[in-house]
């Protein structure tokens, strides 16, 4: 952090404090923290990290910053050159945000459903109490395996399919019993 403000002219101080260039200022009141944890100015409120102090620096994008930065300290950025390789890093960068949702969808479901599992344990006459006793070690399994190894849950076709079915298994979870006297679901 130290380097990009002396870069763009900023004198600190040996403790990391210098004048902020984002308001008027006569009196040291931003600290610029060590390694790449970034800058806080006490006085206005603006902080962040090395891109964002040289995008607000600059008046420009975060992105036209990095390229700046990358170019004035000598850091090779590789960027896709053909079509085929720009297309590919979309189809990634969106894939990864695909399976971002659908982790998070998925632990938001799953974690709910553990919770209706375990309340329906406690009572032997809730009609939920067998399915409690079932599956509540499956779907422990299911987060489990989200938090470690979410990539290959993504794409496991049966893992999807089951916890779409305890997704829409949660969401009718209060549903009336049928006449036989079986929850839905």
């Amino acid at each position: 952090m130290r380097q990009v403000a002396e870069h763009y002219g900023i004198k600190v101080d040996r403790r990391g404090w210098c004048v902020c260039p984002f308001h008027p200022d006569r009196h040291p009141s931003m600290k610029l923290f060590p390694d790449i944890r970034g800058y806080y100015c006490f006085t206005c409120g603006v902080g962040g990290d090395q891109i964002t102090f040289a995008a607000r620096y600059l008046g420009v994008r975060n992105a036209a910053a990095a390229r700046e930065l990358a170019e004035a300290f000598r850091v090779p950025v590789e960027e896709p050159a053909t079509y085929r390789e720009r297309r590919e890093a979309q189809l990634a960068a969106r894939e990864r945000r695909d399976m971002a949702r659908f982790v998070k969808r998925s632990k938001l479901w799953l974690g709910l459903y553990r919770g209706l599992l375990c309340g329906s344990r406690r009572d032997p006459e809730d009609p939920h109490f067998l399915e409690g006793i079932h599956r509540l070690e499956y779907v422990e399994y299911l987060l489990d395996c989200l938090e470690r190894h979410p990539e290959m849950i993504y794409r496991n076709g049966e893992a999807v399919r089951k916890i779409g079915e305890i997704e829409r298994r949660a969401a009718g979870w209060y549903d009336e019993p049928g006449e036989d006297g079986t929850v839905p679901g």
